[in-house]
Formats: structure tokens, C-alpha cells, sequence
């Protein structure tokens, strides 16, 4: 197997991974895909339009801010990488649709806190996932070095990653 394809399967297992770490931490951190339609499920649907409204109040997790953007940092790079020339602005509206789709159906199917400060938190991380695609792709110039390059740091945090999720299963 030749480089070409070594990184091109590492990148299409980063994406993968990154996409189900995500649906696991979003829709389906309460309710697995197989029970959503389950009337012995766990049932939530709240609302909140009201932008940091619990950060004002004082009543908030810092995790739950900085997760989210955290958590959406990754989307940032993957479209600028899998959208070839694409504008900031269409990247930033893609990134906002998706977290808009994740907490429409959090309230939809019932299986979590609906909330507008969860939008905003991971579009800001979708923002800073586009800010580190610019830096690198200045650093290196060459779209296929840059490619390599986030391949590589994908690597590098999915295996960890993997093997602690491994762990937790595998403990509970």
C-alpha cells in the first residue's frame, strides 16, 4: 500500500470516527439510535432561546461551553478539507446549520436539552476549526501536506481517544 492510500484510509477513519464521536456526544448522548422510538426511554425536551441564559444566571457547566466548541473544532478543518475553496462564510453558515439540525432534533425526538448557547458554542468551535485550517494551510502551502499533515494530528487524538473509550465500555 502506497502512502497516497495509507493517508487517505487514516483520513476517511479520522472523518468517520469524528462523526460518530459526535452523534454520541450530541443526539445520542442519552438514547441510543436503536431507542429512540422506545416508549421505556429515557425522555427530556427543554427549551432554551435565550442566549447564555443559565452563564447569566450563574447556574452553568464550563464544560458544557467549552465542550461544545471543542467538540466542533474538528467539523471547522473537515470542510475546508472536504470542500475544496470554499468561503469562510459558507463554512461558518455549514457549521451552524449542522449544530441547528443536532439541537432541532434533541427537541424534536426528546432526547435532550435544546438550547440556542449550544448553537452559537459550536459554531465559535466550527470558527476555530477554520481559523487552524488557515494557519496550517499557510504553514504548508500545498493541499495535499495539509491534508497529510491533519491526517496525521487526527491520528494522533483518535487513537487515545479510542482507547479510552475502549476502556470506559469495557469498565462499565
Amino acid at each position: 500500500m502506497n502512502k497516497k492510500k495509507i493517508i487517505n484510509s487514516l483520513f476517511i477513519m479520522g472523518l468517520v470516527f469524528y462523526v460518530i464521536f459526535v452523534l454520541w456526544n450530541i443526539p445520542f448522548k442519552y438514547v441510543s439510535p436503536l431507542e429512540i422510538f422506545s416508549k421505556d426511554r429515557y425522555f427530556s425536551r427543554t427549551l432554551n432561546l435565550i442566549p447564555f441564559d443559565d452563564v447569566f444566571k450563574g447556574n452553568f457547566n464550563k464544560l458544557d461551553i467549552f465542550g461544545n466548541m471543542i467538540l466542533f473544532i474538528p467539523l471547522g478543518i473537515y470542510i475546508n478539507i472536504l470542500i475544496k475553496d470554499i468561503k469562510i462564510s459558507k463554512s461558518i453558515c455549514i457549521m451552524a446549520i449542522i449544530s441547528f439540525i443536532f439541537e432541532c432534533s434533541q427537541y424534536v425526538f426528546g432526547i435532550g436539552a435544546s438550547d440556542i448557547t449550544d448553537i452559537i458554542t459550536n459554531t465559535i468551535g466550527g470558527i476555530i476549526g477554520v481559523g487552524i485550517y488557515i494557519v496550517i494551510k499557510k504553514i504548508f502551502t500545498d493541499k495535499n501536506k495539509v491534508k497529510n499533515f491533519i491526517t496525521i494530528c487526527s491520528t494522533g487524538v483518535m487513537v487515545p481517544v479510542g482507547i479510552i473509550l475502549i476502556g470506559i465500555f469495557i469498565y462499565n
